[in-house]
Order: C-alpha cells, then sequence, then structure tokens
C-alpha cells in the first residue's frame, strides 16, 4: 500500500476498514474476476434479504452504509438509479473502486419487483454519483415457482 492510499482512505468518510475489505483486500485476493464476483455477490445478497419496494430498495442501502440511493427513471425497459453520498466519493477516487456488488445488488431486487430477468451496468460520474440502469425484459418473467418472502426493514 503506497502512503497516498493510505492516507486517501484513513481520511475518507467511509471509513478505514470497510474501504480496505472493498478496494484493496477483495481485488487482491479475486484479481481480475473481482467485477464479476463482486456482481453476482451483490445478487446474493439480494437473494437474502429481499425487499418489496423501491422505498425497501433505498431504505436497505442506507443501513448497508453503500449510500444513498435514489430512482431516477423507471420505465417497462429500464430502471436508473443513482448512488450518492460520501461513500461513493471517497470511493470514487481510488483506482480500482468497484460498484458491481451495489449493481447486483439492485437487478436482483428489481428482478424480484418485476418478474422479469434483469441486468445492470454501472457509470460513474464525475466521482460524485455513481449510475446503475437496469434493464429488463418483460417478455422473458421469471419462471421459479418459489414465492420470493421480502423481508420487513427497521426504519
Amino acid at each position: 500500500m503506497t502512503q497516498s492510499l493510505y492516507d486517501q482512505m484513513i481520511n475518507s468518510k467511509t471509513g478505514f476498514g470497510q474501504m480496505m475489505l472493498r478496494d484493496v483486500l477483495l481485488p487482491s485476493i479475486l484479481g481480475a474476476e473481482t467485477d464479476g464476483i463482486l456482481y453476482w455477490a451483490g445478487k446474493d445478497i439480494a437473494r437474502q434479504f429481499p425487499v418489496a419496494s423501491d422505498e425497501n430498495l433505498s431504505t436497505l442501502f442506507n443501513q448497508l452504509d453503500l449510500g444513498t440511493l435514489e430512482l431516477i427513471k423507471k420505465n417497462n425497459k429500464q430502471q436508473v438509479w443513482h448512488l450518492t453520498g460520501d461513500e461513493i466519493m471517497d470511493r470514487s477516487k481510488l483506482e480500482h473502486a468497484s460498484f458491481n456488488f451495489e449493481a447486483g445488488l439492485i437487478a436482483q431486487q428489481v428482478e424480484f419487483m418485476t418478474n422479469a430477468v434483469t441486468e445492470a451496468s454501472i457509470e460513474v460520474e464525475k466521482k460524485k454519483m455513481v449510475q446503475i440502469t437496469v434493464y429488463h425484459d418483460f417478455s422473458n418473467p421469471i419462471t421459479d415457482e418459489t414465492p420470493v418472502n421480502f423481508i420487513t426493514l427497521a426504519e
């Protein structure tokens, strides 16, 4: 670790420990597969903690200290979400920060809510905001017969 990376992480509002795990240790272990594994890890966490609404998804992001999540646009083909906050500004300054975990988490939650196959893409804008666009295909419905048991969030 370089001094400048240490200084950046220790002085962040996100927390040195979280940034060390997410943006240094995981990429070191996972290497070139980091983005793909984090995307599927986000989907797995969504399966363990499914929420029933857009508002609950935003609340869950706050509770997980992932940033402030806001639904910007929604139509029958896609949803556009903005992820902002100190966590995003701190992490987006790092060379290898990945927001694929967040994208996978959102994609799976939207899949539960729409019952349509979904995929998400990420765009970091000016190191202040991450835009996650979720594409869903209503012509390709989910055929799993297992009902989703949405969790009730603490407020």
